[in-house]
């Protein structure tokens, strides 16, 4: 298994549409040329992706198109989750022979599975792709609930290639239980733009981030002014970037297309069921145009 550096900021990419909903894969290639030059790596297939949205057809190609267009410049991590744990082997499967460095791994959602099973679940899909790096994505408020973290060490000890984890929780004392338990090889970022600079203060070796399709190059600052030990333009920058994450935590997928569009990145209409539609209120539109049309 090589050896994989998820130090930086990696941004969770959006998904493209045609207007008949079809994945834009000319669009796709577009974003991921945009954000390139100030990411240190990218997320296909996060939830940011729309990714319960996507056939297993579309998920595989749209590692593809971003493997492609990286073309090993960075690290592309490839979102494999989903309910059932032999539908996850085969995306996982499928993202490895498309080309990804990595595999993200939400926890079964809607079933809520118990501490055992969700050990097994993770072990399994480890020892389907034992050569691919694994991270566990942690996200109790799409889930239902956390990832306990002694499973968390348990499998990191007994599967060689769970290297790490996304946290998207947002609670910073979960994420500290994390950091306090497992070993410095254990890789864990943040997901949740506002908790960033406390995050990486107390450890953590990046951030997976939906608002970095938006301000890619603000939080690269945030990033490289911690690596830099000057706190005082890191607190500058998360104070001024997590504006931007509040909006998205709002909206999601949807508060990233629309500030993609304004910035003059064609994203299409959402795929339904989801809409623009009662989501992002008039303030907070005018809000994220001040914020990105600066």
């Amino acid at each position: 298994m090589k050896t994989l550096d998820l130090r930086g900021i990696f941004v969770a990419i959006a998904t493209p549409y045609r207007q008949d909903e079809s994945l834009d894969e000319e669009g796709l290639r577009r974003l991921v040329g945009h954000l390139l030059p100030d990411v240190h790596g990218f997320v296909v297939n996060g939830t940011t992706g729309d990714f319960p949205l996507l056939t297993h057809e579309e998920r595989r190609r749209a590692v593809e198109i971003v493997v492609e267009e990286v073309a090993g410049q960075k690290p592309v991590i490839a979102g494999t989750g989903a309910i059932a744990t032999h539908e996850v082997i085969a995306l996982t499967r499928d993202a490895q022979a498309a080309g990804a460095d990595a595999a993200l791994i939400i926890a079964p959602y809607y079933l809520r599975p118990s501490a055992a099973g969700l050990r097994r679940h993770f072990s399994d899909v480890a020892a389907a792709v034992p050569d691919l790096p694994i991270l566990l994505y942690n996200f109790p408020q799409l889930v239902g609930q956390i990832i306990p973290v002694e499973v968390i060490a348990g499998l990191h000890a007994a599967a060689p290639n769970i290297i790490g984890m996304k946290d998207t929780s947002g609670d910073l004392i979960y994420l500290l239980t994390v950091l306090e338990t497992l070993p410095e090889a254990f890789s864990v970022l943040a997901g949740r733009g506002t908790v960033v600079l406390p995050a990486l203060a107390a450890g953590a070796v990046g951030a997976i981030l939906a608002c970095a399709n938006l301000i890619p190059a603000q939080w690269q600052a945030v990033f490289q002014a911690v690596q830099r030990g000057d706190w005082a333009t890191a607190r500058a920058g998360q104070y001024a970037a997590q504006r931007v994450s509040r909006l998205v935590g709002k909206g999601g997928s949807l508060t990233a297309r629309v500030g993609l569009e304004l910035q003059g990145i064609p994203m299409g209409p959402p795929r339904r069921p989801l809409t623009a539609e009662g989501v992002l209120s008039e303030r907070d539109l005018d809000a994220l145009r001040e914020l990105l049309l600066v």
